[in-house]
């Protein structure tokens, strides 16, 4: 029982280390996209830019 909650427990945290990977690559990607469009809650977005 002790190995199956071993196995349990490091698989878990192997898939949801893996996704955070795949996201972090993701968020990296939008972040050096020119063309995606920012977030208005962005310090360095353009409706932060038109209204100050």
């Amino acid at each position: 029982m002790g190995e199956l909650m071993t196995i349990l427990a490091f698989g878990t945290l192997g898939t949801f280390s893996v996704l955070a990977y795949i996201s972090a690559r993701a968020t990296d990607r939008l972040k050096d996209n020119p063309s995606h469009k920012k977030s208005t809650l962005c310090a360095t977005s353009d409706h932060w830019v038109q209204t100050r």
